[in-house]
């Protein structure tokens, strides 16, 4: 049985997506549809669950092409590809089975596409579907309230949008798109790129990660790791260690740092092109008292026990940031 795969986010799926679908379903014994970006906070980028993008999928389908389509779901890895690349296999290697013969389908659209070369022995064979068709502007048109998108997707997809778009969910992510044009008009008027730093700080305590919640227009109610810009005339562990300060009421020593990482996957943020330099402190005895201020709602303290489970709360890159000083993978949480 020969199986292939389709990768995407399908933010949402649109007519393309749901084409290629169905062309793979009539050419292949079996489809694995690998939903990307999973486990994630939502944005005007990523509005969309895991689960309710594979509840748009299998609404367009019929009945008999429902058994050969299986959906999995893969966070996102941004500081190490190899890796990324090596839990899509076994995911796809757990349904297809020991032995089976895999190919990658899809559209080369531009450079975002590479990953379609990069299984080795899983060969490309295009889908035969070349769109202009993209689920940036349908987003676009569906958050500045315009009906375009409308046209732009199947009869399942506009209905379950519709109805989405009654939630107090879509009233904040509309409100943070309309936040973040007024941020790119602003960058428009520059004659350069505007490239802005920040900093992050990952306080470890007896297994427990510190954190604060986000208060501001940007992602209200994320887990986030302490943070924010860098002022002028501070190096990057002062702004660090102020802005833990400010928005935990922490204050640390430079020595309890142990290492830095330089956050710089291009698309990590919303905001524009913000690079941020990660700072690892780790302390001895108990997790000491915090509390929420500045543009933090609230600072807490998180078993990493619990980190897997909770990812879909975090703020932009801060799950993998945290990851990273551990040493370790992103993981799909972990059914109860």
């Amino acid at each position: 049985m020969k199986t292939a795969v389709f990768i995407g986010r399908f933010q949402p799926p649109h007519h393309a997506h749901l084409e290629t679908i169905k062309r793979a379903l009539a050419r292949y014994e079996r489809l694995v549809v690998v939903l990307g970006s999973a486990y994630c906070y939502p944005t005007p980028k990523n509005p969309f669950s895991e689960a309710a993008r594979e509840e748009m999928i299998r609404a367009c389908l019929e009945p008999q092409e429902q058994g050969r389509l299986h959906l999995v779901a893969i966070p996102d890895d941004y500081y190490d590809d190899p890796r990324w690349f090596r839990a899509v296999r076994a995911a796809v290697e757990a349904i297809a089975g020991p032995g089976a013969e895999i190919c990658i389908t899809g559209y080369h659209k531009d450079e975002s596409s590479y990953y379609l070369h990069g299984f080795g022995d899983w060969p490309f064979e295009p889908s035969g579907v070349a769109s202009a068709l993209s689920a940036t502007d349908v987003r676009n048109s569906y958050f500045a309230g315009s009906a375009d998108w409308k046209a732009m997707v199947p009869e399942a997809v506009r209905q379950f949008m519709e109805q989405f778009a009654t939630t107090a969910e879509f009233a904040r992510l509309q409100a943070e798109w309309k936040t973040l044009q007024y941020y790119r008009s602003l960058d428009q008027r520059y004659p350069y790129p505007i490239v802005h730093v920040a900093t992050d700080a990952m306080v470890l305590a007896q297994e427990q990660v510190l954190l604060v919640e986000r208060a501001g227009s940007l992602s209200k109610g994320a887990w986030a790791l302490p943070g924010g810009y860098v002022e002028l005339k501070e190096t990057l562990l002062e702004a660090a260690l102020r802005e833990l300060r400010e928005e935990t009421g922490l204050q640390l020593r430079p020595t309890a740092l142990k290492a830095t990482k330089a956050f710089d996957y291009p698309g990590r943020s919303l905001r524009g092109r913000v690079i941020s330099f990660g700072h690892h402190f780790s302390l001895e005895g108990p997790p000491p008292p915090v509390k929420g201020q500045d543009d933090a709602a609230r600072a807490f303290w998180l078993p990493l026990a619990e980190l897997d489970r909770h990812q879909a709360r975090f703020f932009e890159d801060h799950y993998q940031q945290i990851c990273w000083f551990l040493g370790r993978a992103p993981q799909p949480p972990k059914e109860s």
